[in-house]
């Protein structure tokens, strides 16, 4: 019966232990920097104007590694940029998913520290009428997407979700109506985990298209607690590599059980006073 008890006393204590270190782990704060990022895909015209992805690649990593993203979307890039990027990104890796359609290899690609965060699960879809097929929306005249991955973070054993879209740029209609079905989409995925949803929505602040989305996320410019750096602005205009951004259309949204930090827009510049894309980058600081 002595023995009895003394196992009994040592397994309880084991399980006091156990319970003590997973309480400690559930409540480490996970906290780090996520960016948004459309590079411009590769474009004929811009090589004759200096403007081409061979001659600013490099510029385009550099902001990435100076600003120190850990895990961030990009836009518009096609699928060798993104391999060519992941060379220059050393200590990162990625997911793309292309927007579909005959010759489009333009993807929305999510690029994260691979000693900080692990992939868990991912998925796309895409930002039409049937989310869950190839489809063009709308009015559009080609695909839109969210890509959207489930990760852990190494540090905290804690999961969230982040999602990447674009959304199209030209037809009202197609903007508008996206809006609606990425907030159910993220709610249909997500749950109630944290989400970060980050993205090129072509939208100023006041459309419909971003007051619904943020009936259920923060926009983290307003949420920021340490206020905001750099332009409020982060569009140059299509194929503009110089000169002073007009209009908010690139965002980061989060969850509301997720605390914003820090917010800026970067306005880096290389060779002769040249913008390595044609918008400008965002980032965060979150935690949660």
């Amino acid at each position: 019966m002595k023995i009895t008890i003394q196992i009994a006393l040592l397994l309880f204590s084991v399980f006091l232990g156990h319970t003590s270190l997973l309480g400690q782990t559930l409540s480490d704060k996970v906290s780090f920097r996520a960016a948004t990022y459309n590079i411009r895909y590769r474009a004929a015209a811009d090589e004759t104007t200096g403007n081409g992805w061979d001659q600013r690649k490099q510029a385009v990593a550099q902001v990435i590694l100076e600003h120190g993203f850990e895990i961030f979307g990009t836009q518009e890039g096609d699928t060798i940029q993104m391999a060519q990027l992941k060379t220059l990104l050393p200590g990162y890796d990625y997911i793309a998913q292309p927007y579909g359609g005959k010759g489009d290899l333009h993807t929305c690609s999510i690029l994260y520290k691979k000693d900080r965060f692990e992939l868990v699960q991912h998925g796309v879809f895409w930002l039409s009428e049937t989310p869950d097929v190839p489809s063009i929306g709308w009015d559009a005249t080609d695909r839109r997407i969210c890509q959207w991955a489930k990760i852990r973070d190494k540090n905290t054993g804690r999961l969230f979700y982040f999602f990447n879209a674009h959304f199209y740029w030209r037809y009202h209609r197609a903007k508008q109506a996206s809006g609606p079905v990425l907030v159910s989409k993220i709610k249909d995925i997500a749950g109630d985990a944290p989400v970060l949803c980050v993205g090129d929505f072509n939208s100023t602040p006041e459309t419909s298209q971003i007051q619904a989305i943020k009936v259920s996320l923060q926009d983290t410019f307003e949420a920021s607690e340490n206020g905001t750096k750099g332009f409020e602005d982060t569009n140059l205009g299509g194929g503009n590599f110089e000169g002073t951004p007009e209009g908010r259309i690139d965002y980061i949204f989060v969850s509301k059980n997720i605390e914003v930090k820090n917010y800026e827009v970067y306005a880096d510049q290389y060779g002769s006073s040249r913008y390595p894309s044609d918008h400008l980058p965002v980032s965060c600081d979150v935690i949660f």
